[in-house]
């Protein structure tokens, strides 16, 4: 099972923009700050056949004790469409939301990455490499409340 992909989650199908009560977002990052690995969102790869959903209730329990992590009504969908010539990806991804009460009650799910919290209007410049089409607005409107519950497509 891939946790975390060292080179920018691009063999991932299922990222958590998981938000604390200040609206800040978790973003994983290698303890080891000099190995060149930027900070991303936790992700997790899918099963075969294992629905989207079903991967990110995985990813969740490894993150937060039972009933510590709400999953929000809005849910990303990224499509599958590379970046650039060099870079193929498997397939679309989907970018679930979900709400912690306090930063201390999430933890990485794996060993070596540490969680820092970054405010929802940083994240998006964060994570540039994981080029996910209209981040920052996805996650503005998600916090400001202009983006309707359900799914959306992201790019």
């Amino acid at each position: 099972m891939c946790m975390y992909a060292p080179h920018g989650c691009g063999d991932c199908d299922v990222l958590l923009a998981c938000f604390d009560p200040a609206h800040r977002i978790a973003l994983t990052r290698p303890e080891t700050l000099g190995d060149g690995r930027p900070s991303t969102l936790p992700a997790i790869r899918r099963r075969t056949s294992e629905p989207h959903r079903q991967t990110a209730a995985r990813l969740a329990r490894a993150m937060a004790p039972a009933g510590a992590l709400r999953f929000g009504k809005v849910t990303g969908r990224i499509p599958a469409v590379a970046p650039d010539a060099r870079r193929q990806l498997r397939a679309e991804r989907r970018l679930f939301t979900a709400h912690v009460p306090a930063p201390g009650d999430l933890h990485p799910p794996w060993d070596g990455v540490q969680l820092v919290w970054v405010p929802y209007g940083e994240a998006a410049a964060q994570v540039a490499h994981l080029a996910i089409a209209d981040l920052d607005a996805f996650l503005q409107g998600y916090v400001e409340g202009w983006i309707p519950d359900g799914w959306i497509t992201l790019g």
